[in-house]
């Protein structure tokens, strides 16, 4: 009798050590596999180690509100702007233009930019905004140039062969990154995708009409683009 209840009292014992070291071994494995205090540590992708960025700078010119238009000096100052915020000199440039919420102010800023969209800069690259704290009789205009950040690689190498924490090297997609930002002509995408383009009305009634009617939408054969090869070297 005492034999049995005490193997009644050890197995319950026993069970309960064996789900105990069976949840320290499934905690174990999951630190192993890479978490620590209770945060999964992963490891960063090359595109995360060597980000893709536009870097700007912003150069700012005063000009002061002139009851009688624009200046001699200020025309020459806005005529450098434009040459290089237009849009046929193809530099990725915004134009901010700053004026105080009076209504005078207002008008001379609008007047700046008239100027500078006759001179060749796009209106979308334009933009114009009252701010708290601005003098009253000056225009501020700021020119911010776009750039695309390219990375020193190659600085420092550490051991290639040394993949036991299975991580990305040092300089690993480093090169990828910046050959892609030399490569990129206007770095302003890396901020905001641009707008896209406005649809074909025309072309797609024209193909939505041949479609109800069972014709073929597809545009028609140009034997022009047709290629063959040349008999000289069959």
């Amino acid at each position: 009798m005492t034999h049995l209840l005490r193997s009644l009292v050890l197995r319950p014992l026993a069970l309960s050590l064996t789900a105990s070291l069976a949840v320290l071994s499934l905690t174990g494995c999951a630190t192993d596999s890479g978490t620590a205090g209770g945060m999964a540590l992963t490891a960063p992708t090359p595109t995360e180690q060597y980000p893709l960025q536009a870097q700007t700078m912003t150069k700012t010119i005063n000009l002061r509100i002139n009851p009688n238009g624009l200046s001699g000096n200020q025309r020459t100052a806005l005529d450098q702007i434009a040459q290089k915020a237009g849009w046929t000199s193809g530099a990725p440039v915004n134009v901010e233009i700053i004026t105080s919420g009076d209504p005078a102010a207002i008008a001379a800023g609008r007047t700046v930019g008239d100027y500078l969209v006759d001179h060749d800069v796009a209106a979308t690259s334009l933009s114009q905004l009252s701010q708290a704290g601005q003098a009253a009789d000056i225009v501020t205009v700021n020119i911010v140039d776009y750039r695309a950040r390219t990375y020193a690689c190659g600085q420092t190498w550490e051991n290639l062969a040394a993949t036991r924490n299975n991580t990305p090297y040092q300089n690993f997609g480093c090169a990828v990154s910046s050959n892609l930002a030399a490569q990129i002509a206007d770095p302003r995408d890396l901020q905001t995708p641009r707008a896209a383009t406005s649809a074909d009305m025309g072309r797609r009634s024209v193909v939505f009409d041949k479609y109800r009617k069972g014709d073929v939408t597809s545009s028609a054969k140009d034997d022009n683009a047709t290629g063959a090869i040349s008999n000289a070297i069959k």
